[in-house]
């Protein structure tokens, strides 16, 4: 999926295809497309052009034409009679092309003459935008043209919305104001400074990773002021991001953009439930078409403070519905774990903002000045790296375990987007694999995963399936009957034969009868409980710890190798804990991670 800088790109280029569509200049529509389908393969408009292009390019109404409105065909010498035969379509001979237009000029004025225009700067998806010299008022402005190609009233309105919400809030030192507002042969447009700073989207680009704490902090108070500004106005932006954010040419940040902006006492233009925003820094209410405040502003500041502060977004996903789903129902991890250098304040008050409940978050933008003004940057120098959010709720110090640690965690992360895995960790008896998972599970649980657990055991004796019965009946004993019930569903009955515990919760789960021949009736129990476990992940991310694997028998590790297979598209992470020492070239835990190496579905984590 594109970035939110290139999709600009994106549809800047297919502007000006669609422009060279109605000038009948298909080496444009070429160029445009095909910079387009570069970057994004399955672009559906561009692939469309090129269609036209192919298709208009050939056709008879290019040729010259009488000065009427209908195309004047073209004789040739092989024009065909009654006498001879049309010629096979590759003889026909081509019209000689027509001159192509010239390209459109850009403007040298706008409205009358008083904005001289020195250089066009660039556009993204909604206005172009121009350097422009404002004659009267002796001044080089910004002057964004804005796109009207497409926009229904509810878009103009939009546009109009925005210059009012800002010239009813009057200046500000951290708001960007406009300057003018009117209409080019219908074209709407707008006048602002001109931001020699760029935004924030480009300086984050820029670092590659963290911004400097203090630069962070700086931007973050001034957005925070520029919103308390508004917010004291009657209006929430509801779309602040870095890319909303400007810089001038001291370094000063200005919330700008306005358009998604909407008055606390008026109605709103949009549907209600209908989503509006940008997916990476959007309030859990906003994605769910709830009632938006002055404290969904707050949340998009924390998520933009995050990413200055971590160098990434609290959630990442692969589409815009998984990024959304984490806002909604996942806990970020806290932003100290990606950058050990960012103070404790500043990591409490990051995570307050991004608090799920708007209840739960800082009263007001006020508040959150107060507290950026309260961060000490130099204690940071004397925090250690001991001080991060799991050894914060532990009481002793976990030592020489920090590189394992953070491959877990990293492991953790790519779960809770949606990318199960399986990690081992592997090491002689006493090292410490069963209290490195200790570590985990306190992890796990503060980012709100059900943490479950499984021990084999030395020796006969024990049923086969017994360290998974163990951790699902932890779970199904856990949960409430129509819970159980729906994450079960179809798949009641078949589980409950490994695991009774569901027939005292389910009666109705009947034990299926026992008719088909033992390796059907084991693949039929192992894919119900690969998909019971898939189903009850995407419900709250799960961590299953499977200790002492080299005692476990040989059924439990079948089914093992079955669920690590189906692990794609859950949030289930599986680890697993045996003794390197214990484990022989025919034993058969070293056979089933043989199987599950050669495929690649699983990392080793020697202790």
């Amino acid at each position: 999926m594109p970035s939110e800088r290139l999709q600009r790109q994106i549809d800047s280029l297919l502007d000006a295809a669609e422009a060279a569509v109605a000038e009948r200049d298909w080496n444009t529509v070429r160029e445009c497309c095909n910079a387009v389908l570069r970057v994004d393969p399955e672009n559906e408009d561009a692939t469309l052009f090129l269609q036209m292009a192919g298709d208009d390019s050939v056709t008879s109404t290019d040729a010259p034409t009488n000065g009427s409105e209908a195309p004047v065909e073209a004789s040739t010498p092989n024009a065909p009679t009654p006498e001879t035969p049309a010629p096979e379509p590759a003889a026909v001979v081509p019209q000689p092309p027509a001159s192509e237009p010239a390209p459109e000029p850009e403007p040298q004025e706008f409205a009358a003459g008083r904005y001289e225009v020195k250089r066009y700067l660039g556009e993204g998806g909604k206005k172009k935008v121009y350097l422009a010299y404002d004659r009267t008022l002796d001044r080089d402005v910004a002057f964004a043209l804005i796109k009207t190609d497409g926009l229904d009233d509810v878009g103009r309105e939009r546009i109009k919305r925005e210059a009012q919400a800002m010239g009813r809030m009057g200046t500000h030192p951290c708001v960007m104001p406009i300057y003018d507002l009117g209409e080019e042969n219908g074209q709407p447009f707008m006048v602002q400074p001109l931001m020699s700073g760029g935004d924030v989207e480009g300086l984050v680009e820029d670092a590659e990773g963290p911004l400097d704490l203090e630069q962070a902090i700086q931007i973050g108070r001034q957005t925070a002021e520029g919103l308390a500004f508004a917010h004291s106005k009657g209006i929430v932006h509801r779309d602040i991001k870095p890319g909303n954010v400007w810089m001038d040419e001291t370094g000063a940040a200005k919330v700008g953009d306005f358009g998604l902006a909407v008055a606390t006492d008026r109605s709103r233009l949009t549907v209600e439930k209908v989503m509006v925003g940008t997916v990476s820094y959007m309030p859990p209410e906003q994605a769910t078409g709830g009632d938006v405040t002055p404290k969904a502003d707050l949340y998009s500041l924390g998520a933009m403070l995050y990413e200055m502060c971590a160098g990434r977004p609290p959630f990442l996903g692969d589409d815009e519905i998984a990024i959304i789903t984490q806002h909604v129902n996942t806990p970020p991890v806290a932003p100290s774990w990606h950058n050990k250098a960012i103070p404790q304040s500043l990591d409490s008050l990051i995570m307050r903002l991004l608090a799920k409940a708007p209840t739960d978050r800082p009263e007001s933008a006020e508040d959150v000045i107060t507290a950026l003004d309260e961060v000490d940057l130099s204690a940071a120098a004397a925090q250690t790296e001991d001080a991060d959010p799991i050894n914060r709720v532990q009481s002793g110090v976990f030592v020489g375990r920090r590189s394992t640690m953070d491959q877990l965690k990293k492991a953790f992360e790519e779960v809770m987007s949606g990318q199960g895995r399986m990690v081992t960790l592997v090491g002689e008896p006493g090292i410490g694999k069963t209290r490195t998972s200790q570590e985990l599970q306190t992890y796990a649980a503060m980012r709100g995963a059900e943490v479950l657990w499984g021990r084999c055991h030395e020796g006969g004796g024990a049923p086969p399936y017994w360290p998974w019965v163990q951790a699902l009946r932890t779970y199904v004993l856990a949960k409430d009957p129509e819970v159980l019930r729906t994450l079960l569903g179809a798949n009641a009955s078949v589980v409950s034969e490994m695991v009774p515990d569901i027939k005292t919760k389910l009666p109705e789960a009947q034990i299926a009868s026992n008719i088909e021949d033992p390796e059907a009736a084991r693949f039929r129990l192992f894919d119900s409980v690969a998909n019971f476990l898939r189903t009850a992940s995407l419900a709250d991310p799960m961590v299953i710890i499977l200790d002492d694997l080299h005692w476990a028998d040989r059924s439990s590790l079948l089914l093992l190798e079955y669920v690590v297979k189906e692990l794609r598209n859950s949030r289930l992470l599986l680890i697993g804990n045996y003794r390197d020492v214990e484990i022989t070239r025919r034993h058969p835990l070293a056979i089933a991670l043989g199987d599950l190496t050669r495929e690649q579905l699983f990392e080793r984590i020697h202790l």
